[in-house]
């Protein structure tokens, strides 16, 4: 009786673990021929390339391969944008698009491991290290230039790889700028403590009062702090169903993928934390070589606007444009993609056709 009841328990989670890998796959399979490019001149490749050590991941997708193309440098530290292709679909009309995935982050974590990994996570290795993807891209595609679209943690490789190597870059898109975290961290905590004071948001001041200020020592902290400035910010993309979705469901995407998708960011932001709270972008120096284009919401309680503002003031480059939106919070390029393309079309992506104000 009891071996009988134990072999249908068995039997029942094997049949329930067979229906969600046979629905996974279905779902893969379906979000792949949706995300299929048609045209006769496209670009749809992805591969591991050898790059500081480590075999890293490269996807490019473009309708048109004589477009500019555009290399994305991922927020996180660890989130691998590779795993939100449909976000970024639109965007393959007018640009080839290159996601790379960093070391400690999606299928480059997933090839390595987090042991290999480990000592290639610091901001100078990792900036050298998209300075050699550019250049493997630009060699790929024949192109003289790339345009590079930098997010959140992203902008602080993007502003070091351009400074370092302005002759690979058509322009500088910064989007959530980081400039100062030491500086601006403390600055979003107040602008959240405000928010959630005039919202009358009891519970998240509660919260904030007790996390307390920044900086902070180690990454559960602040992953503490990130939620609490979600729930009186404005909404902002990937949100936990978002990261299981993509994490399960990534065209192309192993179950080891996703895992190492899922766990990148923990990871990357607990050897980063540190490095990342001291990084000064000024530091760099007021002076660009190349275009610099910037997009920030207003209520981006992360990368505070008027940090970006004020820093912007200071650069010099060929061309600067800042772009603020002010209805929006952190990470707009993902939520809304489309608002975001128009904005790349109408000031970046000519600054590359007509060869950069240069």
């Amino acid at each position: 009786m009891v071996g009988g009841i134990i072999v249908a328990i068995v039997g029942g989670i094997a049949a329930l673990v067979g229906a969600g890998l046979l629905y996974r796959a279905l779902r893969q399979g379906r979000e792949g021929r949706a995300l299929r490019i048609r045209t006769s001149n496209k670009v749809e490749e992805g591969r591991f390339i050898q790059i500081g050590g480590l075999a890293q991941w490269v996807r490019i997708r473009g309708e048109d391969r004589d477009n500019p193309v555009l290399l994305v440098a991922h927020g996180g530290p660890g989130l691998a944008f590779s795993a939100f292709t449909p976000i970024f679909r639109s965007w393959e009309r007018d640009f080839t698009v290159v996601q790379w995935d960093q070391p400690g982050a999606g299928k480059t974590l997933s090839r390595n491991g987090r042991a290999a990994s480990a000592d290639a996570l610091t901001i100078e290795g990792m900036a050298q290290d998209g300075i050699q993807v550019a250049e493997w891209v630009a060699r790929h595609l024949n192109q003289p230039r790339l345009i590079l679209f930098a997010a959140s943690w992203g902008t602080v490789l993007g502003t070091t790889m351009v400074t370092r190597r302005p002759d690979l870059f058509w322009a500088y898109v910064g989007a959530g700028q980081l400039v100062n975290a030491a500086q601006s961290e403390p600055l979003g905590y107040e602008l959240a403590m405000e928010r959630a004071a005039r919202l009358g948001d009891v519970k998240t001041l509660k919260a904030l009062r007790t996390i307390g200020p920044p900086p902070y020592a180690d990454p559960q902290t602040m992953d503490a702090e990130r939620r609490a400035l979600g729930r009186v910010g404005v909404e902002t993309f990937p949100r936990l169903r978002d990261l299981v979705c993509a994490a399960l469901f990534a065209p192309g995407y192993t179950l080891r993928d996703g895992a190492a998708f899922f766990g990148g960011v923990r990871f990357s932001v607990g050897k980063l934390l540190r490095p990342m709270m001291a990084f000064d972008a000024r530091e760099l120096g007021a002076t660009f070589e190349v275009p610099l284009v910037f997009f920030q919401g207003a209520l981006d309680l992360y990368t505070p606007a008027i940090a970006v503002q004020e820093y912007v003031a200071t650069l010099r480059a060929p061309h600067k444009e800042l772009v603020l939106w002010e209805r929006e919070g952190h990470l707009t390029f993902l939520s809304d993609p489309q608002m975001v393309l128009k904005e790349l079309v109408a000031r970046v992506r000519p600054l590359a056709i007509g060869g950069g104000s240069r």
